[in-house]
């Protein structure tokens, strides 16, 4: 089992699916606020979940005061957050 979630993992990050990837068609498909939103929203998702190497980051000024910045900070945070906790448990059983 834990063979076949690494493969999935390393396709992943192959593919472009991965948060650079991520990053490139959401900065295309709604704009640079939502953009960097979702990237640092990401960065705190996935340091909530336990992973340390990722530092949180939240522009409050941005956050408060731009919508798309705040849709993409609560997307990404929820997203990655749900992700790493996902992975971390493939790589427990």
């Amino acid at each position: 089992m834990r063979g076949i979630v690494w493969i999935m993992i390393g396709m992943v990050g192959v593919s472009g699916c991965g948060p650079r990837g991520e990053q490139v068609m959401i900065q295309t498909a709604r704009g640079a606020d939502y953009s960097s939103g979702y990237g640092d929203g990401c960065k705190s998702g996935r340091h909530a979940a336990g992973l340390t190497e990722a530092i949180p980051h939240k522009e409050t000024q941005k956050y408060l005061h731009l919508p798309q910045y705040k849709e993409g900070w609560d997307t990404g945070f929820a997203e990655c957050k749900y992700r790493e906790e996902h992975v971390q448990k493939w790589q427990t059983e």
